[in-house]
This record gives C-alpha cells, sequence and structure tokens, in this order.
C-alpha cells in the first residue's frame, strides 16, 4: 500500500515507460508536467496538436521535444479522435486532455463507434496527500456525476475501489460520506442510499472493500470523533476512500483541501478502457504531474470490463 505521491512514483517507475497520448497538448504547464514525467523514466507521450505553437512553448520554456511523437493537427475535434485512436488501438496506455474542450474531449471517449466508452459507468477520482492525515485519501466524484442515483453510486464506488487495488490496497476502507451518521430516509436520502450500499458491501454484492455508512466526514476521518461520539465503525478514522453523495460536495471537498488544506491532489476519470487524465485549467503543473503518475499507476491493472 503507497502512502504518499512519491512513493506512488517508485512504485510505477518498477513497470517501465507507458505512452500517453495528448489532445491538443499545447498548453505550457502540460507540457511541463509530461516533461517532469519523462524525466523521472515514467512515461514517453505522443502530442497531438499545433506543432507551431507546441515548438514556440517548448521554447520558451527551454524544453526538448525531440523525445516525444507530435502529430500535427490544428484542429480540434480531429486531434481528440487521434488521440482515442491511438490508445483505442493500444499505442497508449493513458489518454490526456490539452488545451480542447472538456464537452469535446468527452464526446471522443463516449463515442459509440470509435471511442474508449467500456460498460462502466464514468467517474472521477481524486487523490489527496494532505499533512493532517496518515497516508492518502481518494475521494469521489467530484467531477462528473451531478446528482448520482443509487445504481450509480455503486458504480461510482465499486470504479473507486477497483482502482485504489490497482495501487495495492487489497481490501480499501470505503466511507459512504454523509452529513450524519444515523439513517434519516426522509430528510437526508443520502443516509439511506448509504446504508443500503454498506450493507451490499457486507454480503458481497460490492467486492474487494470493507464499506461502511452513512459516516460524517468527521467520523471517516478522526478516530476521536467516534470516540467522543461512540460510535463503533471498522472504516472510521482510517478511510482509504470518501464516496461523496452529489456533485456540490465532492467539488466544495476538493477545493477545500487543495486551496486552505496544503495537501497535494491529483485527478483520474474511471470507467473508460484506459485511465483519462482531464485536468481543470486551474490545477497547477503539480497537479497535473500527479495526475499523470495516479493514471499511469492506475493503467497498470486497471481493467474498464468492456
Amino acid at each position: 500500500m503507497v502512502k504518499n505521491f512519491k512513493q506512488l512514483s517508485a512504485k510505477i517507475g518498477k513497470y517501465g515507460k507507458k505512452r500517453i497520448a495528448v489532445a491538443m497538448a499545447q498548453d505550457g504547464d502540460i507540457l511541463l508536467a509530461l516533461d517532469a514525467a519523462y524525466s523521472a523514466g515514467l512515461t514517453d507521450a505522443t502530442l497531438i496538436g499545433d506543432q507551431d505553437e507546441l515548438e514556440k512553448i517548448a521554447h520558451s520554456h527551454h524544453m526538448n521535444l525531440n523525445h516525444y511523437e507530435i502529430i500535427h493537427q490544428r484542429e480540434e475535434t480531429a486531434a481528440i479522435q487521434e488521440a482515442v485512436r491511438i490508445t483505442r488501438e493500444g499505442h497508449a496506455q493513458v489518454i490526456m486532455k490539452g488545451l480542447c474542450s472538456t464537452a469535446g474531449f468527452l464526446h471522443g471517449i463516449l463515442d459509440k463507434s470509435n471511442g474508449l466508452r467500456g460498460n462502466r459507468l464514468l467517474s472521477h477520482l481524486a487523490i489527496f496527500e494532505s499533512p493532517n492525515y496518515h497516508k492518502l485519501l481518494f475521494m469521489s466524484d467530484a467531477a462528473m456525476n451531478i446528482a448520482p442515483d443509487l445504481n450509480e453510486k455503486i458504480a461510482i464506488t465499486q470504479n473507486a475501489i477497483d482502482a485504489v487495488q490497482a495501487l495495492g490496497y487489497r481490501k480499501p476502507k470505503v466511507a459512504m460520506i454523509s452529513a450524519v451518521e444515523k439513517v434519516n430516509p426522509e430528510a437526508m436520502p443520502s443516509t439511506a442510499d448509504a446504508a443500503l450500499i454498506s450493507k451490499m458491501a457486507e454480503r458481497g454484492q460490492i467486492k474487494n472493500a470493507i464499506v461502511d455508512g452513512p459516516l460524517a466526514i468527521d467520523n471517516a476521518l478522526s478516530v476521536r470523533a467516534n470516540t467522543i461520539k461512540g460510535l463503533v465503525t471498522p472504516v472510521g478514522g482510517d478511510a482509504d476512500i470518501c464516496i461523496v453523495p452529489n456533485i456540490e460536495t465532492g467539488n466544495v471537498f476538493y477545493k477545500l483541501l487543495t486551496i486552505l488544506g496544503n495537501t497535494l491532489v491529483a485527478g483520474v476519470i474511471l470507467g473508460a478502457r484506459v485511465p483519462v487524465v482531464l485536468s481543470s485549467r486551474a490545477d497547477s503543473e503539480n497537479a497535473k504531474y500527479l495526475s499523470i503518475v495516479a493514471a499511469l499507476a492506475i493503467s497498470s491493472r486497471w481493467r474498464s470490463h468492456g
């Protein structure tokens, strides 16, 4: 089990280099992040985009692009389609969004005929390294599914479990997050969903994890909170994964940790045939680098089930 991003980088360094296909790669932070991953011996890359812009950006950052494959394509849709094709044919193990629209990028991935769609729901997995927590913390879903129903929450949970297992966790502890730890289906439906998913895991319908909920975030992450409340839980105070009830909760969770919590963060989209790096324009160069590292690590054992 890896406990920080340094250990994660060291772990994937043992697998040998993999390749990332980047659609519309002419973005300075992305090129710097890729260069850091290349220099660390973690990845090669195929850059699809405007070659003139790529060379201009590389020159301004004193970067050498000679070790990358470059496919010149100025048009966004065509660049996305080419990145998807390269990945679908097995020439890249991770796909990454560059300077293109999120909607266009996801449309290319989800294309039924020529995309990277599997049989799974797409969901976002955030990974945090906080100075105030004793190991990496995973959270889903802060970026893809707005108001997931019970079945979608089940899919999001299983996606997260499988990805975390790919990083070496044998049986991760999953906290189904709500505002309270007691079931209140009328006033707070998310508590009922959490309890159902917890029971499903207990009965083996959700596999390879210890799941408990509903848990408030203090119950999930603080042993002291559980002691004070008299709550006995196999997950509380030691959660590996937090599954949030909706995108609002996840978005606030993500941004509070990154802005006020002095926390390192990475993000990966799960559910396609390969891990997808879909970073925000506001993400730092380091966040993009860590997202690349996480996607490479997950790709080593990720199975999309179709």
